[in-house]
């Protein structure tokens, strides 16, 4: 009978393959940033790591990245869904160039939160944060401020070309973002959907001041909806337009329904609906002290529930077309 004889180097090599192999990164359902910390860390509580990039790819998907102290974690491209959350500090971002984005945002399906941030665009800067690709973006309790690219900084630009996306934007401030050069661009909250995109937006209790253009809803890039609802927010002192729903015939319809909500100080309208099909619904909101109040053009529709205050406009504009109520 012949006799098998198995060397140990094979032995050893058999045991090898079997084993399963180790990822070359180890990931986290929670990751930690310091103002201490070292990306080449663990991104652990007790060894965390320097910047919100090294956390995130430390992170699985459906995870969270906190903060251990305030500083500046710089910035993050997201590729998969997470919540970055730096409560009882404020984690910063600030962002030095004119082309980075703070937060970009690319991932197919994915869902971001982003909590209790500051996000600063030291003058130059683009966008605070750029929203690509996703299924839902929620920013709730942070501050944006100083994105002043001469392409147009942006506080939130919400931009992505293709599928049904969702916009979430609670509590937060939002001021002196876009610039005056060639006539002015950019501003605070920026939605410009293309090729097929929709958006559905939802934004509660939060200050858009001081910037260039204040929310602005582009429909002119896309053939899908844009439906927009401003609840209980301050629009203030842009330069152009307070809140604008924008399109073009044969692209998107783009609406906007302001509840309890002021557009006051604006430079040019209070309330714009430009174009067809683009709709305005007002109830209950303030709109004073603007260049134009309600401008309705190029086949634009504003409509009322007729419990608003418009007065004080340099030019108070035409009355809006009325909704019962029912």
């Amino acid at each position: 009978m012949m006799k098998l004889t198995v060397l140990p180097s094979a032995i050893g090599l058999l045991i090898a393959l079997c084993l399963p192999t180790a990822p070359a990164q180890a990931q986290a359902d929670s990751t930690w940033v310091a103002s201490f910390g070292n990306d080449g860390n663990s991104c652990s509580r007790n060894a965390p790591c320097a910047t919100f990039q090294g956390a995130h790819d430390k992170t699985l998907g459906g995870g969270e990245i906190n903060c251990v102290d305030a500083g500046n974690f710089m910035t993050v491209v997201i590729t998969r869904s997470i919540t970055i959350d730096c409560g009882g500090m404020f984690g910063g971002i600030r962002v030095e160039d004119s082309i980075t984005s703070g937060i970009a945002i690319n991932g197919s399906g994915i869902n971001v939160r982003l909590r209790n941030l500051s996000i600063q665009g030291f003058v130059i800067g683009n966008h605070a944060i750029s929203f690509l690709n996703g299924n839902a973006l929620f920013v709730e309790n942070c501050a944006i401020w100083g994105f002043n690219s001469p392409f147009g900084g942006i506080g939130i630009a919400f931009i992505p070309s293709g599928g049904s996306s969702q916009l979430y934007v609670s509590d937060s401030v939002i001021e002196g973002n876009g610039t005056s050069v060639q006539g002015g661009s950019g501003g605070g909250i920026v939605i410009k959907p293309s090729g097929s995109a929709s958006v559905r937006a939802s934004i509660d209790r939060v200050r858009v001041n001081s910037n260039i253009y204040g929310i602005f809803a582009n429909g002119t890039g896309t053939t899908g909806v844009i439906a927009v609802q401003v609840h209980d927010s301050v629009v203030s002192g842009n330069s152009f337009g307070g809140i604008s729903a924008y399109t073009a015939a044969g692209k998107g319809i783009t609406s906007i329904t302001i509840d309890r909500t002021s557009s006051t100080l604006n430079g040019a309208a209070g309330v714009l609906a430009q174009g067809a099909p683009a709709f305005a619904i007002l109830s209950q909101s303030l709109v004073i002290g603007n260049g134009t109040g309600l401008s309705a053009v190029d086949g634009g529709h504003i409509l009322s529930y007729q419990d608003n205050k418009l007065t004080g406009n340099v030019v108070d504009g035409a009355a809006p077309a009325v909704v019962s109520t029912r």
